[in-house]
Order: C-alpha cells, then structure tokens, then sequence
C-alpha cells in the first residue's frame, strides 16, 4: 500500500488519472467512492475510444442496422430489396448517443467529487504530474498516479492511412454514404464488426487477413462457423493474404494483395478501412523521466496493476493484457482498491470476449485446442441453435454453444458462443465459473421457455449425454 496522506497544499491528490476511458473514468469514480481525493487529467473527450469512437457507437449502428438486415435476409417481407437507412440519420443519432454518454460521464465526475482537468499530461516526477491546456502549464501532486492512456489507431507499412479514401475505424464512424466497395485490412475484431456493418448497409465487401483465419483467438469451431456466415452474407473473407499496397487515383483505391502462394491479385475499390489493431499511447507520457520499464511498447506492470515505480499504476490497452473495455474498468478497480489497502489481482481467465457481428460471438476460458494443449481430459458439450424453440421462432437458428469441461470433476475451462444474443448469454456461464459451479450445476437449472438461455443448460446437459432437444448422437 503506498501512502494517502495528503500535503497541505490544494493541488495535490491521493490518486490522479491520466485519460478517461473506460479504464480511467471507472477507476476514478471507485477512488471516489473508497474516500479518495481524485484528479482526472484528459485531453480529448471523456470516455476515450469506446465511448466516442469504438464500443458506443458501433453498437449504436448495429442495432439500427438489424432490423434492415432481418427484413432484407427475411422472406416474409415484399419490397424489401428497395429498403433502406438514411445515413446521416444514423450518423447523428450515433452521435447523440455519445454524447449523452460524456455527460454521464461528466455528471458521475460531478456527483463524486472528482476534479477533471482537460489538457496533455506527463509525468514530471513518480509524485509531479504537468498539465498543459490553453498554452499553459501547471503542475499537480499526486500521492498516487494511474495511467490510463489507452490506445491510437495502428497500421501497416505498405498502407498510409488519409483519413479519406483509406480511413480508419475512426473516420469511418462519420462516413456520410455508404462506399459500394469496402476493403477492410484486418480480420480480427473490428474488421469483422465493421463488414457486418458495411454489409448490412450494401456495401460490396472483402476482408483481408494476413493470418490463416479470421478472429483468431476464438476457438475453431466458432471461427469456422462465423467464416461460413459471413461468406453465407455475402462477404468475401481473404486469409493467409497480405497487402503489399494501395494507392488512390480517380476517386478508387487500387489495393494489391498477395495469397500464401505468392500470387497478386489488384481490386479497386472505393474506401480502404484499417483495421488491423490498435498501438498504445505512450508517446509524451515521460516514462522514461521516471524509469517505467516497457516491454514491447506496453507498460509493464504485475498483477496488482504495480508498475516499477512505487505509487505508479497502469491499466487497460497501455499494458496490453487484454485490449477490452471492460478489461480496462476491471484492471481500474484492482488498481484503486490496491492502493486504497485491499489486495487485489485481476483473474484475466473470467475476462469474456464479446464480438458483436450478426450473430454475434461471445467466449470465456479455454478454447478446446488449449485445453488439450494444456493437458487437461476434457469433455465438451455442445447445443446448436437450431434445436431452440426460441431460436427458430425468431428465425435465428444459426449457431451453438459449446462448452468445455474438465471429464471427471465437471470443472468449466471454456464456453464459446455462436449466435443471436451471445454476448448476453456468456453472462450465465461467467457467473457459474467465478462462483466455481460443476457443469452439473449449469445443466439442472430450470431456465423459462422458450428462451435461447435453454441452450445454456441443454449443452450442459449435453456434456452428460442428457440433452433433451438434441438427438442421439450416432
């Protein structure tokens, strides 16, 4: 525990934040809550890149593009080809959006008592932090200082990104027509969110991925099966391609792919989206002035969130362990509640992943291949959609749940998700897994019918070879 005494002088505070995100803001408002005397410093806008320019507004997109793509994938509805969504509408809807969440953000900071300052902030000393904002400088003391800096758009060497024609996850948001051909460069995460979006909207497009497969830290099953949807959607997905280059000319993009056997292939198109991660910002931060060890461009901390330096914390995207927001709140929490006296770490095992494509992925734990690797004797357990009641009424029956668990004690290692509601569902199993429940447990719950929860305990039934709703396997 570092110190909380306070210096007598007005600008100095138990515990400062550097950035706002979803890391940031949430760690501020539990600093609050344990009785701290709180500084945020930002120099954007609060709630960072998932409230202004990733998790917020994409989600806001989705949900005003499903139900154009349930019409028009549908075969109940008549003209349903000549349907489609006002952009701009969309576009300042998303912003309203946001904007309602800063002032939340803003109102929270209020409430608790928590002193923002909008300006660039570096680190003078381990205890000193400098605030430039109107051309001015000022200094601030901090018993305590969290980083929370988070991450900027990454790129490729053969790619400059121009903010026009080839743009990235950021300019895209404000796009005010939908582009008639998109290549998306990158296949993880974002890049399959956005050809979901741009899909959905008419776009023509094609994803490209230098690795084998797309989202590729998901177990296969689920990789195969989101590959096969997307396809099915009529996106075109490219693996085991790399992009040599793109150039402008005429209002198109001309973009040169190489496959794995050397072969070159050019398509013109009219946008170019970047989506090949995210670099963590550091840049101006001063931790070399202050000796914070680095490994590989990440801060390196331990699992009580501790840099090197005594009284220097360091969370979300800046340290790289798991680039989620919601990684980010929890490593901030863990952070506070550390220097506040408590004694905590983050257990990244119970961290779920969520991808929000249509149907959506959602995972915790182990793929089935790790568990293997790792050694365990596993059992697996697996419920497709298509035996749901309520997945078939509401004619979504792609997808399944598949549950991974230890042969002999019933122990969770993994569950993965594939389908309509997923990231809701993944909520169930998470509970069941910190609460260390047997997958017995998972499958004798009484669920209310129909809803797609039953799939949860039908896969966990399914383990035991109990499943009610899915036939005898051969």
């Amino acid at each position: 525990m570092t110190s909380l005494t306070p210096s007598v002088t007005e600008s100095t505070y138990d515990i400062t934040l550097i950035g706002a995100g979803p890391g940031g803001y949430v760690a501020a408002i539990r600093a609050a809550q344990m009785g701290a005397r709180v500084l945020v410093v930002e120099k954007d806008k609060l709630g960072g890149t998932c409230v202004n320019w990733g998790c917020i507004p994409t989600k806001a997109y989705l949900s005003d593009i499903k139900p154009l793509h349930k019409i028009r994938t549908s075969p109940l509805y008549e003209g349903r080809d000549q349907l489609s969504l006002n952009i701009e509408k969309m576009v300042a809807r998303k912003n309203q959006v946001v904007e309602t969440m800063t002032k939340g953000i803003a109102h929270l900071f209020k409430t608790n008592g928590i002193h923002l300052v909008q300006g660039i902030a570096s680190l003078v000393d381990s205890r000193t932090i400098a605030v430039v904002r109107d051309g001015k400088r000022e200094t601030y003391q901090a018993n305590n200082v969290i980083i929370a800096t988070g991450s900027q758009v990454a790129s490729i060497p053969t790619v400059s990104i121009d903010g026009k024609q080839v743009v990235s996850s950021d300019e895209v948001l404000d796009l005010q027509s939908v582009p008639e051909e998109l290549v998306i460069v990158g296949g993880g995460v974002i890049g399959v969110e956005f050809a979901t979006i741009f899909n959905a909207l008419g776009a023509r497009v094609t994803v490209v991925e230098m690795l084998p497969c797309i989202v590729s830290t998901e177990d296969d099953e689920v990789i195969r099966g989101l590959t096969m949807l997307l396809e099915g959607q009529g996106i075109t997905v490219l693996t085991d391609t790399k992009v040599m280059g793109a150039s402008s000319k005429r209002g198109k993009v001309h973009v040169e792919v190489q496959d794995k056997s050397g072969a070159r292939t050019h398509l013109t198109v009219e946008k170019v989206l970047m989506a090949v991660g995210r670099a963590p910002h550091t840049e101006g931060l001063g931790l070399q002035t202050v000796g914070i060890r680095m490994e590989g461009g990440f801060i390196e901390v331990n699992g009580r969130m501790e840099t090197n330096v005594e009284g220097i914390y360091a969370i979300g995207d800046v340290i790289g362990n798991t680039m989620l927001a919601h990684a980010a709140s929890a490593e901030g929490v863990v952070a506070v509640e550390n220097i506040m006296g408590r004694s905590r770490e983050v257990d990244y095992r119970r961290i779920p992943s969520c991808v929000y494509t249509f149907p959506e992925i959602a995972s915790v734990g182990l793929t089935e291949k790790e568990a293997q690797d790792k050694g365990f004797d596993i059992q697996v357990g697996k419920f497709p959609y298509l035996y749901s009641g309520k997945a078939v009424a509401m004619g979504e029956p792609e997808g399944f749940v598949k549950i991974i668990a230890e042969k002999h004690l019933g122990e969770i290692l993994g569950v993965h998700i594939l389908g309509e509601n997923a990231t809701e569902l993944i909520g169930e199993p998470l509970l069941a897994m910190k609460l260390e429940a047997a997958i017995e447990d998972l499958g004798q719950v009484v669920k209310g019918h129909p809803t797609l929860s039953e799939t949860i305990m039908e896969a966990a039934l399914d383990w035991s070879k109990a499943s009610i709703h899915r036939p005898p396997k051969e």
